[in-house]
């Protein structure tokens, strides 16, 4: 840990290259002490893959999750913000649902919904459109609405409330900022949690599970919360709200900016898509590649839940600690010419990326988000094969996630 390096993650550098600057903080100093200033808390910054992979992300029990995904706290020890065991089986409730078949028969569902949305592209008579306005940002919100059972046609409220939420997490809000938009939230969604159970209570069933989803109940992750149990007893009010704001704010934000990331780096050098129309074959090789070069998340936090040593240095309890992913995805001894974007790179060497996380906190939705990811590649292959990029819109506001609200395309 060195005190002459300098990183700033919130630096115009940071903002608009994080890959190189969180590159070269991993290969400067992989355990990096970022003091307390500029009104951020102290933190401290490991970029070592084999260290986060094989360490902080299989269950450490002196890194918490309880504490909050940011450098400031957020205390809370409700369903997925939990740790240990209880986090495994909190999980579960929606893991069983996302099995391989499960996931399959998502297919023709992301199929119909990115056929539509290219229709919608090529109905515009000037032949170009924000490609993040009418397609990256519509395919993973509506596709979290059928998932959860919330009503699609309110997706653009979901993704409102989505990046709120995550600006507010990340960024330095007045006190109580968070409670109020939740407040605004759960409402919502209770009053969808209810209409289930008077399903139920209409049905006369007092003991659900899961034989009543696609029955008495629709076949949805706000269903599976109700009639699921963990360690031998029902969810609370409380944990099935949590798994809806799992899926809002994580089956959105993140899917929408691989999706912009990835048409963003075939595009931007025209030979990498025109490679990819000749081969589609490589296109699990191109998602993967976009998912490395470009994580859509930079970096997550966990908090100390006692004194420790890392790398030599004392550690105090309640400590935070930033695992970059970014930095780990830029790993020479994990990635061949790591700063290089190759839409060839073989799939066991680019999904050696942590973007999904991995472990005990391995991304649920990451098996979806690839499938939509390739499912648009092979359309606008097939549909699209003129696409070309005008140009980048803004950065995504918040400082710890990858993305630009906006790309223009045309294809005239």
């Amino acid at each position: 840990m060195s005190t002459e390096v300098t990183f700033d993650p919130f630096s115009e550098e940071a903002l608009t290259d994080p890959g190189k600057v969180y590159g070269d903080l991993r290969a400067a100093c992989p355990f990096h002490h970022h003091p307390a200033g500029g009104g951020q808390p102290e933190f401290y910054v490991l970029s070592d893959h084999a260290e986060i992979k094989d360490d902080i992300l299989k269950g450490n029990p002196v890194w918490s999750f309880r504490f909050g995904n940011a450098a400031k706290d957020s205390i809370s020890d409700v369903g997925f913000k939990t740790d240990g065991a209880f986090h495994a089986a909190f999980r579960m409730v929606v893991q069983r649902g996302l099995t391989p078949a499960a996931v399959r028969d998502y297919r023709p569902v992301i199929e119909a919904i990115v056929d539509e949305r290219i229709d919608a592209m090529l109905a515009l008579p000037e032949g170009q459109c924000d490609f993040y306005d009418l397609f990256a940002l519509p395919l993973p919100a509506r596709m979290m609405c059928r998932m959860l059972g919330a009503p699609e046609a309110d997706y653009l409220d979901y993704k409102r409330w989505s990046d709120t939420l995550q600006f507010l997490t990340f960024g330095d809000p007045e006190p109580g900022s968070y409670e109020t938009v939740l407040k605004e939230i759960y409402p919502h969604f209770s009053a969808l949690i209810d209409q289930r159970r008077a399903m139920l209570a209409e049905a006369g069933i007092e003991e659900p599970d899961l034989s009543h989803l696609g029955t008495v109940l629709p076949d949805d992750f706000m269903s599976r919360a109700l009639v699921s149990t963990v360690e031998g007893r029902r969810l609370t009010q409380q944990e099935i709200l949590n798994i809806c704001l799992g899926f809002l704010t994580g089956g959105q934000e993140t899917t929408t900016n691989l999706l912009g990331h990835l048409m963003r780096r075939l595009l931007e050098v025209p030979e990498r898509w025109e490679r990819l129309k000749a081969e589609p074959e490589l296109i699990d090789n191109a998602v993967e590649e976009s998912l490395r070069f470009d994580p859509p998340v930079l970096a997550h936090f966990r908090t100390s839940l006692e004194p420790t040593t890392m790398h030599g240095h004392d550690i105090p309890e309640h400590a935070k600690l930033m695992f970059s992913i970014c930095g780990a995805n830029r790993d020479p001894a994990v990635f061949d010419s790591p700063d290089e974007f190759r839409i060839d790179r073989p799939v066991p060497e680019a999904r050696q990326h942590l973007s999904f996380g991995s472990g005990v906190h391995l991304c649920l939705g990451a098996p979806v988000a690839r499938l939509e990811a390739k499912i648009m590649l092979e359309k606008l292959i097939q549909r699209m094969p003129d696409i070309r990029l005008l140009g980048l819109g803004e950065r995504v506001r918040t400082w710890l996630y990858w993305g630009h609200a906006g790309l223009d395309v045309a294809w005239n």
